[in-house]
């Protein structure tokens, strides 16, 4: 709770990117109430006699139709579905496998320390688009696909950042303690080394939701993203939105303003909880923000002049 009372009073812009994010997620999960025209069969009803229809021109189709007659607004309102959930599990995923993975490579150490950075190295290797080009060309479209292709070379690429944190825990004097006292790596990774890199894992996952949308959107303009049919925003700039660009730009611009909306929220979300997080952007010895720390000191400094001359 202190958090979101900081993040609303120290960073107000982060705070309306959280409500921003709230209302993209509530608008996934009541999809089905919010949109006009309901789903039928999994897909929206078709009405080629109101194809093509322009923005604003009548309160049935607010945003206007694509060249099937679809509602482009109920179409907008289930895409967010599809691309809120992609962003949550893609970011929870690729965020466990970054901490399970750095933690114990840097815990276990040796051998096993070893083997997980020369793959990691590998994974690093690899253009990312490259990568997921091939994993979503070998397991084929779909979301399931889509979490996996995001999230496994993400997570295992962000280890690094994790097992460089958790080397400087694990080399401090509490966990030797705790090794004298006979825990065992499990112990150790639960109960000392995870709660104190916790705050930098937190900073990472915040930051790569705007990724993910951008990703996701990218790999459905590439045509390796969601099956055929399922609303997505990237889907519609891929299809209607690219082949009638010219004619019916509506298809194409309202699509991307949403996904610009979405990853700037995301981004500058995570901005605000790095600020908030990171001790080295919290105003103390060491800050960022050295300038006002300069001159709250030279402030300090004057008030103390002044009180030795009064005296």
């Amino acid at each position: 709770m202190q958090v979101l009372k900081d993040l609303f009073r120290k960073k107000p812009i982060g705070g309306i990117c959280l409500i921003i994010l709230i209302a993209f997620l509530l608008m996934a999960v009541f999809a089905g109430v919010l949109a006009p025209t309901p789903m039928v069969n999994g897909a929206l009803p078709k009405n080629l006699a109101e194809g093509k229809l322009a923005p604003f021109q009548t309160m049935a189709h607010p945003l206007g139709t694509d060249r099937m007659g679809q509602d482009l607004l109920s179409y907008m309102i289930y895409g967010a579905r599809t691309s809120v959930i992609l962003c949550v599990c893609c970011t929870l995923l690729s965020t466990f496998i970054s901490l399970v993975t750095g933690v114990l490579s840097a815990v276990v150490g040796g051998w096993f320390d070893l083997i997980v950075q020369r793959i990691v190295d590998a994974v690093g290797c690899i253009p990312q688009m490259l990568l997921l080009l091939l994993l979503m060309a070998m397991l084929g479209n779909g979301i399931p696909q889509m979490i996996f292709a995001l999230s496994v070379p993400s997570g295992i690429g962000g280890s690094r950042m994790v097992r460089s944190a958790a080397i400087s825990v694990k080399d401090s004097g509490y966990c030797r303690n705790s090794d004298l006292l006979g825990g065992g790596v499990f112990w150790k990774c639960v109960m000392h080394v995870v709660p104190n890199i916790m705050p930098l894992v937190i900073i990472s996952a915040a930051g790569s939701l705007g990724g993910v949308v951008m990703m996701e959107a990218s790999m459905n303009f590439l045509g390796y993203g969601v099956d055929p049919g399922t609303p997505s925003w990237g889907a519609l700039i891929t299809g209607a939105g690219r082949d009638l660009m010219f004619t019916c730009p509506w298809m194409c611009i309202v699509p991307g303003i949403a996904i610009a909306v979405l990853t700037f929220a995301a981004n500058m979300f995570g901005d605000a909880i790095r600020d908030l997080l990171d001790p080295r952007l919290k105003g103390g010895v060491g800050s960022y923000n050295s300038k006002k720390l300069d001159k709250t000191l030279a402030k300090l400094e004057k008030q103390a002049a002044k009180r030795q001359n009064a005296a």
